[in-house]
């Protein structure tokens, strides 16, 4: 692959990246609660987008789209994840309770960026429309997948440790409240893109 290749698939997963979603509503609610716990929420994002990862070098992402009905499948998957997600950072907001431990609030920061992103059409997508277009054909396509999607993994890595470097920075989790207001909006934005999804996803079934 030529450096104007790549470079012209950096700036595609720059955009994608720069699209906001359940990941950047996930990073930002994590960011604010320390910084252990936003690299793990990121990590546990990028874990995900190895499982896509290995799916298209495996070649297995365009074979699992073509079945009828997986796309829809993975839609109404992600939805439920999604809504699931959303109404519980919303009862949590409420909860005036004892807070988590550090050490729970990493581990469930993991578990909620992994899932989130595994479940995720968009991720998927990309890996099934945006990356062969720059994959192309030869002896060495093998390399140039796993060079690309090394850039995704990696590049979005960079992206999430960007994000929380520049919430700490900014100083949020120093605001009043900042916790449990960044909790209910950030459930009520991943309840509204589950049910955003659910609805669009059903839609498309039933016409």
């Amino acid at each position: 692959m030529d450096a104007a290749s790549w470079v012209a698939f950096a700036l595609a997963l720059l955009v994608a990246l720069a699209v906001p979603g359940p990941d950047l509503v996930l990073v930002l609610h994590s960011a604010t609660r320390g910084i252990r716990t936003g690299v793990m929420t990121a990590a546990g994002i990028m874990t995900g987008l190895m499982l896509h990862a290995s799916l298209a070098i495996a070649g297995a992402t365009a074979l699992l789209l073509s079945a009828p009905g997986v796309l829809s499948a993975i839609q109404l998957l992600g939805a439920g994840v999604l809504l699931w997600m959303g109404t519980n950072m919303f009862r949590a907001s409420q909860n005036t309770g004892e807070s988590e431990t550090a050490a729970s609030q990493s581990s469930a920061g993991y578990f909620r960026g992994f899932i989130t992103n595994a479940t995720n059409p968009k991720a998927l997508l990309f890996f099934a429309a945006i990356l062969p277009q720059f994959i192309g054909n030869g002896e060495d396509m093998k390399m140039r997948t796993l060079a690309l999607c090394a850039t995704i993994v990696l590049g979005s890595g960079a992206w999430w440790l960007g994000t929380i470097a520049l919430v700490r920075g900014i100083g949020l989790q120093k605001l009043p409240s900042a916790d449990r207001i960044i909790t209910l909006v950030g459930g009520i934005a991943l309840f509204l893109i589950g049910a955003g999804l659910l609805v669009n996803t059903a839609y498309g079934l039933i016409t």
